[in-house]
């Protein structure tokens, strides 16, 4: 999917895109004549992609840092107490499992939607399967993250793109807190040089972002990122 035009590149983007499509696709099923067998496994597909995306790779994730900061704090901590090991992620009411390959399915489907001799562009629109003129639609934010080493320790370094806008407003909150500002940006990369709550303590932090122009944020929040900071 990633050279279609309407695809979003960010992961948060993605899965908005993802939602929106398979929501909104049983509605339009019926008039695009469209197999209900197909329709089912798309649908299926996308679920299973999207779990992926939302639960297991992040709990992964975090298990992985979580891990790496008990390995350091095993080595070359202090304390008078047994430390208990991280706790492996658990999943419940798990989806069923796919056939690799959801994304290129995706795409060959949005083609046979596209086909149907009742397909219409404002189903397109609804489907999120038109590209705006200029290639892409920026309705949200979209941003990517990454970690690397900063003065005070580990910090989270935030990339996105302005697309003509005046700046980026972010609002972030740590281990499931009240949102709160942390600040305006018109350059990136933006950096989150924050120290933990809780010295050699990992915590999630999680972002939203909105548009920022002539003075004021405007526009809805992007999907919310988390990541996960350790000592």
């Amino acid at each position: 999917m990633s050279h279609q035009p309407y695809y979003p590149t960010s992961e948060a983007g993605e899965i908005k895109w993802l939602s929106n499509f398979i929501n909104k696709l049983p509605s339009h099923s019926s008039t695009l004549k469209l197999p209900a067998d197909q329709v089912s496994g798309i649908i299926s597909d996308v679920q299973f992609y999207l779990w992926v995306l939302q639960h297991q790779h992040p709990a992964i994730q975090h298990y992985s840092l979580e891990s790496t900061a008990y390995k350091g704090l095993i080595a070359n901590g202090s304390g008078t107490e047994p430390c208990p090991l991280p706790v492996a992620p658990v999943f419940s009411q798990l989806p069923a499992v796919r056939l690799p390959g959801v994304l290129r399915r995706l795409a060959n489907f949005t083609q046979l939607i596209k086909l149907s001799s009742a397909y219409s562009e404002s189903i397109g629109q609804d489907l999120g399967i038109i590209s705006s003129k200029n290639g892409t639609a920026h309705l949200l934010v979209e941003f990517v993250f990454s970690q690397d080493r900063g003065s005070n320790g580990d910090r989270v370094k935030l990339m996105f793109k302005k697309h003509g806008h005046d700046g980026i407003w972010i609002e972030g909150r740590r281990n499931d807190g009240n949102w709160e500002f942390l600040g305006v940006t018109t350059v990136k990369p933006w950096y989150d040089e924050r120290p933990l709550s809780q010295p050699n303590v990992p915590e999630i932090r999680e972002y939203r972002l909105r548009w920022w122009d002539k003075s004021e944020p405007n526009g809805d929040f992007s999907p919310v990122q988390k990541v996960t900071v350790g000592p």
